[in-house]
C-alpha cells in the first residue's frame, strides 16, 4: 500500500499546470546554484586527496563528472533565460530533474566513498563533511520538488551511515546518526515548506482566476452600461464619451457629429403603445446600424433621438441620405405598415467648434432647425444658424435681468409609495413665465442658467417656494428638490438651505435633494464631500436619472446616498420583451447596498406591476399623476388618502 502510495506521489509530478509552472520558475532559478554547489566542493574534496588517492579517483572520474555536471548547469541557465515555461515545458523539467536526481547522487556519492578509505583523519573527515553538507544545499535547491529532494536524501544517506560504521570509532558513529536525524528535520522542514508553497500557488491561482472573472464581470457591466437595452446601439454615455475622446486625443481631426430624430413617432407611440413604438425603434436601431457603413458610429441617445459621429467628413453627406432613406421606408410590426420620417442635425468638426459640448449643441440647434424649419431632413450647422445660439443669450439676458422670485413657479409631481398606493413624497419642478420671452420650458432656461451665475437665484428661489408649499403638506409627505451640478459644490447653497429649513421648522429628514449623475461624475471626489456636507444637517440625497450619466457601481457605493431614481429610459425598456434586465439588476443592486429605489417616468399599469414584482418600492410618472399645483396636489391627495391609488382607478385620467 505505501508503495503504491509513493508510485501515485512520484507519478504526479507536474500534472497540476499551475504548480508545475511555478516549480519550474523557482528551480530554473535554484538548479544551477546546486550543480555550482557540487563542482565547488566536489572540486575541494579532490584536491585535497590528490597526493593521497589514485589518480584515477582524483582526476578522471571527477572530470567526468565535472563535465556532465557543467552542461546540466548551462542547460538551466538556458532555460531561465527563455522565462516561464508553458505547462507542458514545466512538467518535463520537473519529471527530468527527478529523473536525473538519482543517479548523480548516486554517482557523487559514490566517488565520494571510493575515496573515503584514503588519507589520514583530516581527509577522511573531509569527505564526511563534503557529503554531509552536499546532500544538505541540494535539499535546501530542490526544496519545491519534494520527490527529487527525498530521491537524493534516500540515496546519499544510506550510503554515508555505512561510510561512517564501516570505520568502528565512536566519533563516525555518532556524526553519522547526528547528520541522519538532521537529514530527518530538514525533509520534515522541506515538507511544510512545500506544503505551504503549494497552498500560496493555489490560492494565487485561485485569486488569479477571480479575478479573471472579477474583470470579465466588470467589462460585461461595461458593455451593458454602453449599451443601450431597447435597440442594441451604443447609448447616450458612449457617445459623449466618444465625443470627448474625438475632441481631445483626436484634437484637430476634422469629424462629423449628427443628432437624429424621428417624426411622427409620438402620434404612433400614442396610437399603438408603446410596445409596438419600442418595436419600431430597435427596428430603425438595425436599418441605422446597417446604412451607416464602415466608419460611422450610430447611438441611441434616448426616446427616438439617435447620435452619429463619422471622421469621413466627405462622404457623410451620402450616410446621411442612406440612413433618413432607411427611416423613411415602410416598417412593419405584426399586421401594421408604419411610416416614420427623420430630421438630421449636423455639425462638422472644426467649423462648428471644437469642443465636445458646442458640437453637440450645435448640432442640436440643427436637428431643431430641420424638424421646425425645414420640416425635416437634414440640417448642417452655419453661421446662419447662430440666430439660434442667440435665442439662448436672450435667455441668458432675460434670466440676469429678471425678479426670479416674482417670474418662477413651482408644480409638485407625486412620489408614490406602490404598496400602499399613497404619495410618500413630491418632486419640486419649476416653471418660468418670462415677462419678455413668455414661457420659457424649463429644459430650456435651467441649461443656459447653469452656464451663468442664475442658476444660484433660481436654486434659491425653487427652495424657498417648495419649503413653504412642503408647509401645507402633511408631515408623512417628503419634498425632493434637484440641484445642479454648480449647487452641489456651493458653500452658499448649503447655508441657504441650512439657513431655510430652521426659518420654515420642517424636519430636514423630509427633505431630498436630487443630484443627476453627470454632475456627480464631473468631480467624483469633491462631490462625494459636498453630498456629505447636505447629509451633516440632515437632508438626503438621490442620485436622479440613474443609469444614463458616467457612474460606475463602484463609485455609487462609496458616494454618501440615500437613494436612487432609475432613469425612465428604463422604465420604458421594461414595456418590451427582456426590456426589463436593467431595471430589475438596479433595483437588486440598491437593495443589495441599502439604498431606496425609485423609478422615473412611469405610465403603464405593466410597468408599475413589473416593478412592485422586482421590490421597487416607490415610483412617479404620468401614470400616477402630472406635476401639480400645490392646491390641486392637495385635493388629489385627500382623495387618495380615502381611496389609494390603483392601476384602474379613475384617478388616473383625473390626474
Amino acid at each position: 500500500m505505501r508503495a503504491s502510495r509513493a508510485f501515485r506521489w512520484f507519478a504526479e509530478i507536474g500534472d497540476d499546470p499551475a504548480l508545475a509552472v511555478s516549480q519550474a520558475t523557482n528551480l530554473q532559478r535554484q538548479v544551477p546554484l546546486l550543480y555550482g554547489l557540487l563542482l565547488i566542493n566536489s572540486f575541494a574534496v579532490a584536491i585535497t586527496h590528490r597526493n593521497q588517492a589514485p589518480s584515477v579517483l582524483t582526476v578522471s572520474v571527477p572530470a567526468a563528472l565535472f563535465i556532465i555536471t557543467f552542461i546540466r548547469m548551462v542547460h538551466w541557465l538556458r532555460q531561465a533565460r527563455k522565462g516561464v515555461p508553458t505547462p507542458q515545458q514545466a512538467r518535463r523539467q520537473l519529471r527530468a530533474i527527478t529523473a536525473v536526481s538519482g543517479p548523480v547522487a548516486l554517482a557523487y556519492v559514490g566517488w565520494s566513498l571510493a575515496l573515503a578509505p584514503y588519507g589520514g583523519p583530516f581527509e577522511q573527515a573531509h569527505v564526511g563533511l563534503y557529503i554531509s553538507t552536499t546532500v544538505i544545499g541540494c535539499i535546501f535547491c530542490l526544496i519545491v520538488l519534494p520527490q527529487a529532494a527525498m530521491l537524493v536524501a534516500m540515496t546519499v544517506l544510506p550510503a554515508f551511515i555505512i561510510m561512517c560504521l564501516a570505520r568502528q570509532q565512536l566519533i563516525f558513529v555518532t556524526v553519522g546518526i547526528n547528520v541522519a536525524l538532521v537529514l530527518a528535520v530538514l525533509l520534515r522542514v522541506l515538507f511544510n515548506s512545500f506544503a505551504y508553497f503549494r497552498n500560496q500557488v493555489l490560492a494565487g491561482t485561485l485569486l488569479a482566476a477571480q479575478h479573471e472573472e472579477l474583470q470579465r464581470l466588470n467589462e460585461e457591466n461595461r458593455r451593458l452600461a454602453l449599451t443601450d437595452a431597447l435597440t442594441g446601439l451604443a447609448n447616450r454615455r458612449k457617445f459623449h464619451a466618444d465625443l470627448d475622446a474625438w475632441t481631445t486625443t483626436h484634437a484637430g481631426t476634422p469629424f462629423a457629429v449628427g443628432v437624429l430624430d424621428l417624426d411622427r413617432f409620438k402620434p404612433i407611440n400614442d396610437t399603438y403603445g408603446h410596445h409596438v413604438g419600442d418595436r419600431l425603434l430597435a427596428e430603425i436601431g438595425t436599418r441605422l446600424r446597417l446604412a451607416a457603413g464602415p466608419s460611422a458610429q450610430v447611438y441611441r441617445l434616448g426616446g427616438d433621438e439617435f447620435g452619429l459621429i463619422d471622421p469621413d467628413v466627405a462622404g457623410f453627406s451620402r450616410t446621411c441620405e442612406r440612413l433618413l432613406q432607411q427611416i423613411q421606408a415602410p416598417l412593419a410590426v405584426g399586421e401594421i405598415v408604419l411610416h416614420v420620417g427623420g430630421s438630421l442635425g449636423v455639425a462638422h468638426c472644426p467649423e462648428a467648434g471644437t469642443k465636445a459640448a458646442d458640437l453637440f449643441d450645435r448640432a442640436d440647434y440643427a436637428l431643431y432647425h430641420a424638424k421646425h424649419n425645414n420640416g425635416g431632413g437634414v440640417c448642417v450647422f452655419t453661421a446662419a444658424l447662430e440666430t439660434a445660439v442667440r435665442a439662448d443669450r436672450a435667455i441668458e439676458l432675460a434670466l440676469q435681468g429678471s425678479t426670479l422670485e416674482d417670474e418662477l413657479d413651482i408644480v409638485l409631481q407625486p412620489i408614490v409609495e406602490l404598496d400602499s398606493g399613497r404619495m410618500s413624497a413630491v418632486e419640486v419642478l419649476v416653471r418660468w413665465n418670462s415677462p419678455v420671452l413668455g414661457d420659457v420650458s424649463a429644459t430650456e432656461f435651467i441649461a443656459v442658467a447653469e452656464r451663468s451665475t442664475a442658476i444660484h437665484s433660481i436654486t434659491r428661489a425653487v427652495i424657498r417656494k417648495g419649503l413653504q408649499a412642503a408647509l401645507q403638506l402633511p408631515d408623512m409627505v417628503a419634498i425632493s428638490f434637484n440641484i445642479s451640478a454648480c449647487d452641489l459644490t456651493s458653500a452658499t447653497t448649503l447655508a441657504f438651505i441650512r439657513r431655510e429649513i430652521e426659518r420654515t421648522g420642517i424636519n430636514p429628514s423630509r427633505i431630498w435633494l436630487e443630484v443627476t449623475e453627470t454632475a456627480v461624475m464631473a468631480n467624483a471626489e469633491v462631490a462625494a464631500e459636498a453630498l456629505q456636507a447636505f447629509r451633516d444637517i440632515g437632508v438626503r440625497v438621490a442620485l436622479d436619472d440613474f443609469g444614463t450619466g458616467y457612474s460606475s457601481l463602484g463609485y455609487v457605493q462609496r458616494l454618501p446616498l440615500d437613494k436612487v431614481k432609475i432613469d425612465r429610459s428604463f422604465v420604458t425598456a421594461i414595456d418590451q420583451p427582456g426590456g426589463d434586465t436593467i431595471a430589475r439588476a438596479i433595483i437588486t443592486f440598491c437593495h443589495t447596498i441599502g439604498l431606496r429605489c425609485v423609478a422615473e417616468g412611469v405610465e403603464t399599469a405593466r410597468q408599475r406591476s413589473m416593478l412592485v414584482e422586482a421590490g421597487c418600492k416607490h415610483a412617479q410618472g404620468y401614470l400616477f399623476s402630472r406635476p401639480l399645483a400645490v392646491e390641486d396636489l392637495l385635493s388629489l391627495h385627500a382623495q387618495w388618502e380615502q381611496h389609494p391609488w390603483r392601476v384602474d382607478s379613475p384617478q388616473r385620467g383625473a390626474a
